[in-house]
């Protein structure tokens, strides 16, 4: 057992990816889990079967009753719920993985003096088929945290047994660091199935344009991990190939107009980043006004910080 956890008997109300991963992972570096419910029965059976001393059991209550630290790993809407109806100790400690809010959804838990705290992962868990894929997918991974101090100190050091790291986010900003997770893993998905599109109506087949895609994207991420943002950015734009960035737009325009819309967009939130690095003035103001010529997109130079 860790020595920051001695005492501590952690329970698990919620058994899906995050919590099966969560208690697995927890398990294996010693923490002592001892119980998990889940509405789901057989998901608690099963996750409790393997970690040796914990037990499955039939209601949220019972898990907490059985356990000094819980966490709450429901679906995000059956948290405040959950928190309200469990009946709370004195000095016990309550924390939800819930990315976009804050422990206000465990005041019921608070007011009936339980320390409370939020411990996000900023990971996606997405094709996960079997808990042990959680386990390597919590690795290394920033978690947001929010939590009272002794409580906080010790998620600390689960994400530094985790191998990874903690940013404290206070409750006010969680929304907008969950909408940061959601522009970095949920709203790439929708940019590359754009992309996956387009290819296809250049001629590609379904499996051309997805072997094509995965490989560029990859190869991107992988540079930024490696190489940082401002380093890994290349096109047309940062050449200051305005021409070249006018041909995509009308070509998409005329081909794929939800596609031209989100190729506009995302031209418009480039230009500062290519401003600094090599776009100059005259081309900047050159992309802006191709961008107000089209209907849908009526933007305003004076709001780009180009002028």
């Amino acid at each position: 057992m860790k020595a920051e956890s001695a005492g501590r008997r952690i329970g698990f109300i919620g058994a899906g990816a995050v919590g099966s991963g969560l208690a697995l992972a927890l398990h294996r570096l010693g923490y002592e889990v001892r119980a998990v419910a889940s509405r789901t029965p057989e998901s608690a059976r099963v996750l409790a079967e393997k970690i040796e001393g914990c037990q499955a059991v039939d209601s949220a209550q019972a898990a907490a009753d059985a356990a000094d630290l819980v966490f709450i790993t429901t679906p995000d809407s059956a948290i405040a719920p959950v928190a309200s109806g469990v009946h709370w100790r004195e000095g016990q400690e309550v924390v939800h993985c819930c990315g976009a809010s804050g422990r206000d959804i465990l005041r019921a838990a608070s007011v009936q003096g339980a320390s409370t705290g939020a411990f996000h992962p900023f990971q996606t868990f997405a094709g996960i088929a079997e808990p042990e894929e959680a386990v390597e997918r919590l690795k290394g991974v920033t978690f947001a945290l929010s939590a009272d101090d002794s409580l906080a100190q010790f998620l600390a050091g689960v994400a530094r047994d985790l191998r990874g790291t903690t940013v404290t986010v206070t409750d006010g900003d969680r929304p907008l660091y969950h909408a940061a997770a959601i522009l970095s893993c949920g709203y790439v998905v929708t940019l590359l199935q754009s992309a996956l599109e387009v290819l296809q109506a250049a001629g590609f087949t379904e499996e051309q344009a997805s072997q094509a895609v995965a490989s560029l994207s990859t190869a991107t991420l992988e540079n930024v991990d490696r190489l940082g943002v401002e380093s890994s950015v290349t096109g047309p734009l940062v050449r200051g190939d305005v021409t070249t960035v006018m041909q995509h737009m009308d070509a998409l325009a005329g081909s794929q107009p939800a596609a031209a819309g989100l190729y506009a967009h995302l031209t418009l939130l480039s230009i500062p980043l290519a401003c600094r690095l090599g776009l100059g003035a005259e081309g900047a103001k050159g992309v802006l006004g191709k961008l107000e010529g089209l209907s849908s997109f009526q933007f305003r130079e004076d709001n780009q910080g180009t002028r």
